[in-house]
């Protein structure tokens, strides 16, 4: 991993990978490389084996295999002739003195490599060129995916680790490829996958950075917000910001080292040891300034013995340039009690002001500041600055960020890259109240040791010559591109409704790795940073911002239906609605399925009402009977629930998290149904053509949905409650012609509810015995149940075939009628609470 860039004056040691295998690679495909070697890679459903000659192998011949194929043999039938092993080994490199992985080398094979496929003169070549390679480490990716979360031990967790870096590096110089060719760029795949019960291949290095100091609460926004492992591996290798706090009881959810507490906050000096007095703003100016509907300023003067600085109060409406100063209240320089400031720190702000770049002149260098110029008292005054918090951001000539943890950093000795990551991870990047003070901004600079910095005018500087881009040019570009999204982005106001669907996601996503002292205070930022009236809020008490904030907007995302946010509105009409912006939570959880969370103007939206989300989605309408008859067999929601439609096929629900905090499961006799993400069309061929015998059982079709109950109809409306999110499959060819053979059974024996209710589990599969005996003395019946029993892991003995479907059967006949379900398209129209 040494063809990772890494910060100024790096003092940690590199990730080491160990090299397993001195075995000369071939020339053939990357595809049959297990085959040419004596190794057998299946995947039955969801797993995947390692063989060689027919047995698992020890860790250390299983981890030398996949480092050879998905590591040195990817990078061979990607690059071409030009590779060999030796290009990216070296003896004696380890910590151990045995032999390591060194890819130093990387960035001029790729040079070599691209250059061949960009001067190809046949661009429809080329492109075919690129298309299977891009084929390829898709195909790559799922396999090493597969490997890693079905915990095969490669016995160091480097291993997969490093494979997942080159592959990413390879995907990145297609991608370049395909835009520099000016072809239709294909999606670029993260191998970052978060999946229940393992962990990412991120871990190790969120290991890395806990071990090295980092908060928990800075490794989590990582965590969240880094896709690229290369990227994560540079934060790495930083200093951990703030280390002189103590971080010992901070969490993921929450830095307690940098929380304001009211009780307790106190203002800091800029010099340790300074005992300066504070200096006050006159607050019947301030006062007068605001009634008058004006902002008003602070410009540091001389005081009468013309050594002391006093403030002055001035008044925007008299044509002052200024300065809006962003800084984080948690670092000393807000103040809970009165508006004053040290002095130290006035002299110091006055100073850095002084210095930015001013268009002509400038004589008062005045500037604004919320610890001055929001009145702390009267509340009514207080309203009437908070209603115009805007208007310094997006006036001011400049928006000045004061951040301890910038500020202890020369920024002539740092690159573009660590420029971005250290301003990614400054304190002012995780408060609330910052990120409409950077939006709302003309221009922001960021205040380090030596000298103010315009950062976003580096990004104008990049060299982009190269193709494919430099490795650090790239993370350069994917940094920029976070912090852009993060700052900078502004989407048009919402006046605009076409545009809400936009606004609201990129909203969510520059807020969910963000905190705020003071809840209730997000609804303000949300007004402001969406252009909306203010007023509306600050009127109102506290607890109910939320509530009048989603109450703001004629139509939303048709994905909030499956929204899991960890935490909605409890108000009537609002129970799909989150209650805040902020929290670790990816986009498609908090917003819903994609497609759905981010519509296009012209796509189907969802309407708020008071008695919840109107929308219209396709879904399933069960038999009034269902709970009746999953009670009178003790049928508990634990288990996946098998059910059939009206044209007779097969699909399986299966229960995740409740819909929203004390949301409880169906119990009643109420009409049930399921709205569904988007209609589960017939299976097709599997895309995993690779895998003998497994065609017609892996491409079932999925979705997400919501379990109800429906409790009236009027008109086309159907109004429900909300119980719990689910998944729900569409079986595929194979599974459908089992539960068929199941319902054959159950129909031709047709044994009476009255009788399947009175006796055992046991004793009902007897019944249904000598009928699945006949049918599978059918040959291709029963061949088709062995290759569903290998696909899935099960024994494929005859004596276990018949059990399983004799079982399958009882299950079938028991629910009957009941375990049918009404088909509705996606024009049925649903309101949600």
């Amino acid at each position: 991993m040494d063809h990772i860039p890494l910060p100024f004056n790096c003092s940690f040691p590199p990730i080491q990978v160990p090299y397993l295998d001195t075995t000369p690679l071939d020339t053939g495909s990357w595809y049959t490389y297990p085959q040419r070697h004596g190794w057998q890679v299946e995947q039955p459903r969801e797993k995947i084996h390692l063989w060689r000659n027919g047995e698992k192998r020890p860790v250390s011949e299983t981890a030398a295999f996949v480092q050879s194929w998905l590591y040195f043999a990817l990078l061979r039938d990607v690059t071409g002739d030009t590779f060999s092993v030796d290009y990216v080994s070296r003896e004696g490199g380890g910590d151990d003195g045995k032999r390591v992985i060194s890819i130093a080398g990387l960035e001029e094979l790729l040079g070599a490599w691209t250059a061949r496929l960009a001067g190809n003169a046949d661009i429809t070549e080329t492109k075919e060129k690129l298309s299977k390679l891009y084929k390829l480490l898709i195909e790559h990716r799922s396999i090493g995916l597969r490997i890693h979360i079905c915990g095969i031990d490669l016995g160091n967790d480097t291993i997969m680790l490093a494979i997942a870096v080159l592959s990413e590096r390879l995907m990145a110089a297609v991608i370049d490829l395909y835009a520099y060719l000016g072809l239709e760029t294909p999606v670029e795949q993260t191998w970052r996958v978060r999946h229940e019960g393992v962990d990412d291949l991120g871990q190790p290095i969120l290991k890395l950075m806990r071990a090295r100091g980092w908060c928990p609460y800075d490794v989590r926004r990582l965590d969240i917000d880094i896709n690229e492992l290369s990227i994560l591996y540079y934060y790495s290798n930083l200093k951990a910001p703030r280390s002189s706090k103590d971080h010992s009881k901070c969490s993921g959810e929450r830095c307690l080292a940098m929380l304001t507490n009211p009780a307790t906050y106190r203002l800091s000096h800029r010099r340790e040891g300074c005992s300066c007095p504070l200096l006050f703003a006159d607050q019947e100016e301030v006062a007068q300034i605001l009634e008058q509907g004006s902002i008003p300023l602070i410009s540091m003067m001389p005081g009468p013995d013309h050594e002391a600085l006093k403030i002055s109060v001035k008044d925007l409406a008299q044509g002052h340039r200024f300065v809006a100063i962003s800084h984080v209240w948690a670092e000393g320089s807000g103040n809970v009690n009165d508006n004053a400031l040290q002095t130290c720190l006035l002299e110091d702000i006055s100073e850095q002001v002084r210095k930015l770049p001013w268009d002509g002149s400038s004589s008062d260098y005045a500037f604004w500041i919320d610890t001055l110029c929001v009145p702390v008292r009267p509340p009514n005054l207080q309203v009437l600055a908070l209603n115009k918090m805007r208007v310094p951001y997006e006036r001011a000539d400049h928006v000045l960020v004061l951040d301890s943890h910038l500020r202890s950093l020369d920024s002539s000795k740092s690159s573009p890259t660590e420029l971005f990551a250290q301003v990614s991870c400054s304190s002012w990047m995780r408060r609330l109240w910052t990120l409409q003070e950077g939006r709302l901004a003309r221009k922001v600079w960021f205040q380090f040791a030596d000298k103010a910095m315009d950062v976003q005018s580096i990004f104008a500087v990049f060299d982009r010559s190269r193709v494919p881009s430099k490795v650090e040019n790239w993370m350069r570009l994917s940094l920029y591109i976070q912090l852009w999204m993060q700052i900078w982005y502004r989407g048009d106001p919402v006046k605009n409704t076409s545009r809400v669907s936009a606004m609201i996601g990129y909203t969510s996503l520059a807020l969910r790795s963000r905190s705020v002292s003071v809840p209730s205070d997000e609804a303000l930022c949300l007004f402001n940073l969406m252009d909306m009236d203010i007023t509306r809020v600050t009127t109102v008490p506290p607890a109910e911002r939320m509530m009048v904030f989603w109450r703001s907007f004629e139509r939303v995302p048709r994905g909030f239906v499956f929204s899991k946010a960890s935490s909605k509105l409890s108000q009537e009409g609002l129970h799909w609605a989150p209650s805040s912006f902020m929290g670790f939570q990816s986009e498609k959880e908090w917003s819903g399925p994609q497609g759905l969370n981010s519509p296009g103007p012209d796509d189907p939206h969802a309407v708020p009402t008071g008695l919840g989300l109107q929308v219209a989605l396709p879904g399933f309408i069960f038999h009034q009977g269902l709970i009746e008859r999953m009670k009178g067999y003790d049928f508990t929601w634990n288990f996946p629930l098998t059910f059939q439609d009206g044209d007779g096929v097969w699909y399986l629900m299966r229960l995740e998290k409740p819909w929203r905090q004390g949301s409880d499961l169906p119990a009643t006799p109420d009409q049930l149904a399921v709205v569904l993400a988007r209609e589960l069309q017939e299976t097709g061929e599997s895309s995993v053509s690779s895998r003998q015998g497994a065609e017609n059982f892996s491409s079932q079709r999925s979705t997400v949905g919501v379990l109800v109950s429906v409790t009236r109809t009027e008109s086309e409306m159907m109004y429900v409650t909300a119980h719990n999110h689910v998944a729900v499959y569409r079986h595929a060819e194979g599974v459908q012609r089992y539960y068929s053979l199941a319902d054959h059974c159950a129909k031709e024996v047709n044994i009476p509810q009255t009788i399947l209710s009175n006796e055992s589990y046991v004793a009902s599969k007897q019944r249904y015995k000598a009928t699945v005996e006949r049918l599978l003395e059918d040959k291709g019946r029963l061949e088709s149940l062995v290759a569903m029993a290998r696909y899935m892991g099960k024994e494929e003995g005859y004596e276990h075939l018949l059990g399983d479907v004799m079982g399958s059967t009882v299950v079938v006949a028991r629910f009957g009628e009941c375990g049918t379900a009404q088909k509705v398209g996606d024009s049925q129209q649903w309101c949600v609470d």
